[in-house]
């Protein structure tokens, strides 16, 4: 079932977000973001601990880089999850008003951004792990990459809205980059 959803999710995503309204992928959708920050944590950001990679901005508080590196590991996966929820959350209370299909409840939301910020990261995993290995895992290889990965999960997650909850497109549009800006906003400044 997980390889279907998730071949569905990339190649007809309509398909899958019009049939999303009435399962409860919920439980999925969870065990997918775990599986994402933890993994992360004990690929990427290990690697990036063991290769002292160059980080974009510097580090908060005069700590240490490479104790901020290993802190990273263990907070990585717990701070995803709460980056989902928070992007899930705005979405929510941003997308509700407009939402055509009812109810757009904060659960249903939440299991869609959930498999939106999946499948697109799914191959940068192994990539970002080589990368890193390989000494070209800076900011200047790793943020474009990143980038469109995001931009995949922007544009999933406003044919999601538009598909399972009515939202109209230029609104689901807006949302989803809204989505986006969060994402950026609280990976992309925090993890270095």
């Amino acid at each position: 079932m997980l390889k279907n959803i998730l071949l569905f999710l990339l190649l007809r995503p309509s398909g899958l977000f019009a049939r999303m309204r009435g399962y409860d992928l919920l439980p999925l959708a969870l065990i997918l973001q775990a599986f994402r920050w933890h993994s992360t944590a004990l690929t990427t950001m290990v690697s990036l601990y063991q290769e002292r990679s160059p980080m974009l901005l510097p580090v908060p508080f005069g700590i240490d880089p490479d104790r901020y590196r290993w802190m990273e590991i263990f907070a990585y996966g717990p701070y995803g999850l709460l980056i989902i929820t928070g992007i899930a959350y705005l979405v929510w209370v941003r997308g509700e008003p407009h939402a055509t299909i009812k109810p757009m409840t904060f659960r249903k939301c939440w299991e869609l951004i959930g498999l939106c910020f999946f499948a697109p990261w799914l191959p940068s995993l192994l990539l970002d792990a080589f990368l890193v290995k390989m000494g070209w895992g800076g900011p200047a290889i790793i943020i474009p990459w990143h980038v469109t990965i995001l931009a995949v999960e922007m544009v999933l997650t406003c044919v999601g809205l538009h598909a399972v909850f009515g939202i109209p497109f230029p609104r689901a549009l807006r949302l989803g980059a809204l989505a986006g800006i969060a994402f950026l906003v609280f990976a992309g400044l925090l993890v270095r």
